[in-house]
């Protein structure tokens, strides 16, 4: 594996081969010393449900959550990193009046595509980030680029918890805001059994 960039050389996700290098890149800011992005890519139709459910579609995570778990979603921002215009955090989600994780994520926002006001609720950290994009009208494409299984004690579930699921699912995608790639992200669900 190349040497790990600085926060500051990170690359789009389009623009790097596999999906091991892309989950590298997007988890770079949170991490120190070696970083092996245990992952192995699997096709939609390998992915047990409702883990497919949750990931399979071209909508906001946080739609589909509040639909799965019959509750809005609350935003914990875990980690942050703000660089002039390039702002990545890594995150949970849960259901509202539960502390029950229902995903982990990492985003990274490219603030010259937004609005000033867009950025300031982002930088809040009160309201999920798809929400937020709904709730402003943003026109947006959200486009998954791989679906993952992640086993469990592996680096990356570590990267969020030291209590893991035996694996969970994810997805490392983009969100197009008017026909930029401004949002890049990871999401993984876990605790996905619904009450």
């Amino acid at each position: 594996m190349p040497p790990i960039a600085e926060v500051g050389d990170l690359s789009r996700l389009s623009d790097v081969a596999g999906a091991q290098a892309a989950l590298a890149d997007l988890c770079r800011p949170f991490i120190a010393g070696p970083f092996h992005p245990d992952c192995a890519v699997a096709h939609p139709d390998a992915i047990p449900h409702p883990a497919d459910a949750l990931l399979v579609h071209h909508e906001h995570m946080t739609v589909v959550l509040q639909k799965h778990h019959r509750a809005p979603v609350n935003v914990h921002v875990l980690e942050e990193h703000l660089d002039g215009d390039s702002y990545t955090r890594k995150i949970s989600l849960t259901p509202a009046g539960s502390d029950k994780v229902v995903e982990w994520g990492i985003v990274r926002l490219n603030f010259q595509y937004m609005s000033r006001q867009v950025r300031d609720e982002i930088l809040a950290k009160k309201l999920p980030l798809g929400a937020i994009l709904i709730k402003h009208n943003v026109h947006r494409r959200i486009k998954p680029r791989y679906f993952v299984r992640f086993p469990e004690h592996g680096q990356v579930l570590s990267l969020f918890s030291p209590v893991q699921p035996e694996s969970a699912w994810g997805r490392l995608g983009t969100i197009f805001c008017d026909s930029e790639p401004c949002i890049e992200l990871l999401e993984i669900v876990v605790n996905v059994v619904s009450p």
